[in-house]
């Protein structure tokens, strides 16, 4: 890590906490990922407006249908999540944060503040 990446990381974590305080939306974190979101299907809205489908697993593994298709593998992380995909990113693994928005609906936001998807509604996987 660079010697300019840890003030640069605390910005966008204070500029991230600016966010959530300005629109009443609170903090989601890697415990409210596994409570609300593991085993779930999870209906989205990627960031130009198209819907998708995600699947977090217990196992571990992930899949995204509709805007995007892919499958991978995801953890939890001190912050959120990490997902690592077989096509998007070539393989690369990439952190999100999260927060909840007063009606309910779960933002993740990738590590330079942008959204990457909004979830609308989650419901459990049925097999």
């Amino acid at each position: 890590m660079s010697r300019f990446a840890g003030p640069a990381i605390v910005a966008v974590v204070l500029a991230g906490g600016a966010a959530f305080a300005q629109d009443g939306a609170t903090r989601f974190g890697p415990e409210d990922v596994k409570r609300e979101l593991v085993g779930k299907v999870w209906q989205v809205e990627l960031p130009n407006g198209v819907p998708a489908e995600e699947t977090l697993r217990e196992d571990g593994t992930v899949k995204i249908t509709g805007g995007l298709s892919d499958r991978g593998y995801w953890r939890l992380w001190e912050q959120g999540y990490c997902t690592q995909w077989y096509r998007m990113r070539n393989g690369a693994e990439r952190c999100f944060t999260l927060d909840k928005t007063a009606d309910g609906k779960i933002r993740v936001f990738k590590p330079d503040g942008d959204i990457s998807m909004t979830i609308l509604s989650t419901e459990p996987i049925k097999e």
